[in-house]
């Protein structure tokens, strides 16, 4: 290697010198800053208008999907907290009947609690939750002092007027309708150009900058100096700064709304391969269907409690205690005085109808056709309550549903189910607990006051309030198996005869066979009770015979007497009046008359009275059976060697 190839390098050829890249220069870097915010303007805009467009058409599909759904479990929740808080309050109840009463003391003598009302208001209702609704369009909340970019340049009122007139025109010239070539564009500077006016006329100064730079209505250059452009654009910048820091904020407040989280999620589910929308709906109806099992056990809760109620208030009613000056007093009763338990109707006949009782007969009449379903649930709360005790049908929760239930398969196919329907009652009827005769109380449902029990009547005058009330008596009786066809059957109550005797009977409503046959001597309740609602409404009829100075009655089901004949109407008489008092008289010399002319064995039997003779071969005229048989139906359960 030669000496030449191992020399050091000299110092100034060791190294290239590159110079420097030369420096922009104020005006230069400036709008490059100003293009470089447009584009991060116009990148933050497509952003937002693309997540707020997936965000919205999510916002429908979720609404769409779940929106009924999640309003049916806010209503479960609302029926279940109504009976948390008649459980709560009948157990303070309960607990307070279960303390032994204290003697009155004078001052308790002067100051006796007044009786309420009969018509004892039961809690408000609960009042819905408002339910919080987030926004993904909010308004822009103010800048962060720290964070507000500022200009160096300030300038008087005068100034920006000249300033904002200066650059309205220059917009004009660049946006004028005029300029168009084409339909579209003339509808895209009249739009453009609107947006200016009314900039202008707010005084808006960033929004006519921003729109110069985007249409590029600067300064004329040959108008500006070097420092003149630099100074505007600057303030160009400051405007943009502002703009893109607004839309950064609105894109963040976007990604962080309940919304946005759950598009993600479902975003996330989509890519496992699964539903969101229908996971969330199906989670959902589970959750309705264990509210609607825990309302369901805390109703039959609540039943107890009112029969606890029941047994605890006559207990502690038929106690004295004795005042100060030695007289036995009745105690106080906290059922009566409490505003949880309100009275039932006494007299329903003798009860005015009340601007809100005549008020909710109007809207029952125009329920009927639109949702029969709370008109049907109306009046078995009418019938329960009407009946003093309620009929087999309705007197625990369960039977409620199963009841309802059948009238849905019925006839009200469109009705929802008997849970979801507790959580969609009119503003009527609640679930609550009454007091009867002021003996029992009763929990079930219920019109919110006594009162409204008379819209009933007025209702039931139209004809198809009454074909709906027809609907519901006929399934609230007690369910058998006929002895004579073998089905599975709701009995009909009626009263078999009424006149000389009273003998109430249960019927099968396929065959008319009478299931039961009876005489009651207490107080009618339950679904005797409700007799004359079924002969105003047409499910039971009754046809009069005349014996003697007497009027006897047979009551049957409309399509029996449709067909009734002669030969059946008398065996009618013979089963229910010879046969069972012992009265020997032949069939055949039962006569029936009618409109004057004697009616043949198979003669059907028309609408009218019908009077009863004896043919001459009987041996006693009609008073004298009808005698006899006073005579022996008061004696019917006395021994009697006679008979």
């Amino acid at each position: 290697m030669s000496s030449s190839s191992t020399a050091p390098l000299a110092p100034e050829t060791a190294l290239l010198r590159v110079p420097p890249p030369p420096e922009e220069p104020p005006l230069r870097r400036a709008e490059l800053r100003l293009q470089e915010l447009l584009a991060e303007i116009d990148a933050l805009d497509a952003e937002i208008d693309a997540l707020g467009g997936e965000l919205e058409r999510f916002a429908r599909a979720y609404e769409d999907t779940l929106s009924a759904a999640a309003e049916e479990v806010s209503r479960s929740e609302r029926l279940l907290r109504r009976l948390r808080n008649l459980q709560d309050a009948t157990s303070a109840l309960i607990r307070l009947l279960e303390q032994p009463p204290q003697p009155p003391t004078p001052a308790d003598a002067r100051h006796a609690p007044t009786p309420t009302s009969p018509r004892v208001s039961t809690p408000p209702p609960l009042e819905d939750e408002d339910e919080d609704t987030e926004d993904f369009e909010d308004e822009d909340d103010a800048l962060p002092e720290g964070e507000r970019p500022t200009g160096s340049d300030a300038r008087g009122a005068e100034d920006e007027a000249v300033d904002l007139k200066r650059l309205r025109r220059r917009l004009a010239r660049l946006l004028h309708p005029d300029l168009a070539q084409t339909d579209e564009e003339r509808e895209r500077l009249d739009g453009l150009m609107a947006r200016v006016n009314a900039a202008y006329s707010e005084g808006d100064r960033a929004t006519l900058e921003l729109l110069a730079a985007r249409v590029g209505a600067g300064e004329p250059e040959d108008t500006l100096t070097e420092d003149a452009r630099l100074a505007h654009l600057e303030r160009r910048i400051q405007v943009l700064s502002t703009a893109a820091w607004s839309l950064r904020e609105q894109r963040e407040r976007l990604r962080s709304t309940a919304t946005a989280r759950l598009y993600e999620e479902a975003q996330r589910r989509e890519a496992e391969g699964r539903d969101y929308l229908a996971e969330t709906r199906a989670e959902m109806v589970e959750e309705v269907q264990e509210l609607a099992r825990d309302a369901r056990a805390r109703m039959r809760q609540l039943e107890r409690a009112a029969r606890a109620l029941t047994s605890l208030r006559n207990k502690r009613m038929t106690t004295l205690i004795k005042s100060g000056k030695g007289r036995k007093l009745r105690v106080f009763d906290p059922v009566l005085e409490s505003p949880l338990v309100r009275q039932g109707v006494l007299r329903l006949e003798r009860q005015r109808a009340t601007p809100a009782a005549r008020e909710l007969a109007r809207w029952l009449e125009d329920a009927v056709t639109q949702e029969p379903w709370q008109v049907a649930l109306t009046l078995m709360a009418f019938f329960a309550e009407t009946a003093g005790r309620p009929p087999p049908g309705l007197d625990t929760s369960d039977a409620w549903a199963e009841r309802y239930e059948l009238l849905r398969e019925l006839d009200m196919p469109e009705a929802p189910p008997y849970d979801e329907a507790l959580t969609r009652l009119p503003r009527h009827l609640e679930p609550g607990l009454r007091v009867m005769k002021k003996k029992e109380v009763h929990f079930g449902l219920q019109l919110r006051e006594s009162e409204l029990l008379a819209a009933v009547p007025l209702a039931l005058q139209r004809a198809d309030v009454a074909e709906r009330g027809r609907s519901v008596l006929a399934v609230i009786g007690p369910q058998e198996q006929c002895k004579r066809c073998g089905e599975e059957v709701l009995l009909q109550h009626l009263l078999r005869t009424r006149g000389l005797d009273e003998r109430h009977g249960q019927l099968c409503p396929l065959c008319a066979h009478p299931q039961k046959s009876y005489w009651l001597y207490s107080r009618t309740e339950g679904q005797e009770a409700l007799l004359p609602h079924a002969l105003r409404l047409g499910t039971v009829v009754e046809q009069a015979v005349r014996l003697a100075r007497t009027s006897v009655s047979f009551q049957m089901l409309p399509e029996e007497r449709e067909v009734l004949t002669a030969a059946q109407l008398r065996q009618r008489f013979v089963d229910l009046y010879l046969q069972p008092y012992g009265v020997e008289l032949a069939p055949e010399h039962v006569r029936l008359v009618q409109a004057g002319q004697q009616l043949d064995d198979e003669a059907r039997v028309d609408r009218g009275a019908v009077t009863l003779k004896l043919a001459p071969e009987a041996g006693q005229s009609e008073a004298q059976l009808l005698e006899l048989l006073r005579s022996r139906i008061e004696r019917r359960f006395r021994p009697d060697p006679a008979r």
